[in-house]
């Protein structure tokens, strides 16, 4: 039985849909039917019912599916492990994250270590929402994810990697914050932000913070990446609330300023199934 059929047919019978399945694997949807036949062909047996609305699950496809991830994880565990004790191993890991971390946070601290035994073949996927991160790590797509899990209730294994404060984002030209070094929560707490859709940690924390402060977050605009944010920004069209990793992106006409009483931090941990990849990924990317 080869892995790739394995998880294709995990993958569609999760998705539900031979399409959505074959966007997530990146692979086209033709590629994606032969690998599930190959399967069926090897077992003797139909493991799905396909229709115009979807795919079902056949009696042997159920038994299938329900072994599957234990069959997945358990194997990419073995590969990693012997990786491990071979001098010129290679480990592969996919990692999911938020676009900042995806694209900011781990392209340096991957680059910065590439000579590390065993070598560390890392793929990083962007997700949008927690459900979207710990399904794919559930389901073995992710073997690790990064986000701050600290109000998110799963049963992985989790180590805290680095944290970072907030500060108010605005065009240096804005008319009553453009010239402020700091500010404090109440200077704020009535303004209106472009900020990040529900389902993220930054939103999640910053929404905390005001519901502590027996305040409510006025939202004008809700937009998926922080990027196009620090755009409207630029632009004059809003402010907003992000954590400091966005400041390496700014322009040289938005500011960050320090908001002096904010009681939150983000705390980006790593989020695994088992603790050796955790331990892998800290000793190899970032070097702990």
């Amino acid at each position: 039985m080869r892995m790739e059929w394995l998880e294709a047919f995990r993958q569609t019978a999760e998705l539900k849909s031979l399409t959505k399945a074959s966007e997530s694997l990146h692979i086209s949807q033709p590629a994606l039917s032969k690998q599930i036949r190959n399967l069926e062909i090897e077992l003797g047996a139909q493991l799905l019912t396909r229709s115009s609305i979807g795919v079902t699950l056949t009696p042997a496809g159920q038994i299938l599916f329900e072994r599957s991830k234990n069959i997945i994880n358990e194997m990419n565990v073995t590969k990693r492990e012997i990786a491990l004790i071979q001098d010129e191993g290679k480990v592969d890991l996919t990692i999911g994250s938020w676009p900042s971390i995806a694209t900011i946070f781990l392209p340096m601290r991957i680059a910065g270590n590439q000579q590390s035994k065993p070598k560390l073949d890392v793929k990083t996927r962007v997700f949008y929402c927690f459900y979207d991160l710990l399904t794919n790590l559930d389901n073995g797509i992710l073997d690790a994810a990064l986000f701050d899990d600290r109000g998110v209730k799963h049963s992985y294994y989790t180590e805290p990697v680095f944290t970072e404060k907030f500060f108010l984002f605005v065009n240096v030209k804005h008319p009553v914050f453009g010239d402020k070094e700091e500010v404090r929560f109440d200077e704020i707490k009535n303004e209106t932000f472009v900020m990040l859709p529900e389902g993220c940690d930054v939103r999640m924390l910053v929404e905390d913070e005001f519901t502590a402060r027996n305040g409510t977050l006025n939202i004008s605009l809700e937009i998926e990446l922080g990027q196009s944010i620090l755009g409207y920004i630029h632009a004059g069209l809003g402010i907003s609330i992000l954590p400091e990793i966005f400041i390496i992106q700014m322009k040289d006409t938005i500011k960050a300023i320090p908001i002096t009483d904010f009681g939150i931090m983000r705390q980006i941990s790593v989020i695994t199934r088992e603790k050796s990849i955790s331990k892998q990924l800290l000793g190899f990317i970032f070097n702990q």
